[in-house]
């Protein structure tokens, strides 16, 4: 079972850096599948560093995404967890839509985690944009 303390170290580690890669290894299995209502399916270790990672060519290219956590209920191998996740505009990009640099805006999300051999091998989050937080 996961604890609610390493659960959140997962959380500062992906609010820490825009490279994903160590984050990506430390916390999914290899074979993880992250399910995305807005972007789509990813499955591996590459897939979804290129999807989290805030870099040129990645899935949030111009973005830096921060998670800030609400609510978690963990139980043996699941968790649900509710986030508020803050977007902030490094460029001009259309991450879910135009934004220009410096636009901030926010989405609400349910994300339900499957965790075996202490890593997460499935995601799936559910997506709201909301007007703010």
């Amino acid at each position: 079972m996961i604890s609610e303390e390493h659960f959140k170290r997962y959380v500062d580690e992906f609010n820490s850096t825009a490279d994903k890669s160590d984050a990506v290894d430390r916390f999914y299995a290899p074979d993880a599948v992250f399910r995305n209502p807005f972007k789509g399916e990813f499955r591996g270790r590459d897939a979804l560093v290129n999807f989290f990672n805030s870099g040129k060519g990645s899935g949030h290219e111009g973005i830096r995404e921060i998670l800030h956590l609400e609510n978690l209920l963990i139980v043996e191998d699941r968790i649900a967890a509710q986030f508020d996740i803050e977007w902030r505009c490094l460029a001009d990009t259309n991450y879910l839509g135009p934004r220009k640099k410096g636009d901030v805006f926010w989405g609400r999300c349910a994300a339900f985690y499957s965790y075996a051999d202490h890593k997460f091998n499935y995601v799936d989050l559910y997506l709201n944009l909301a007007e703010h937080t």
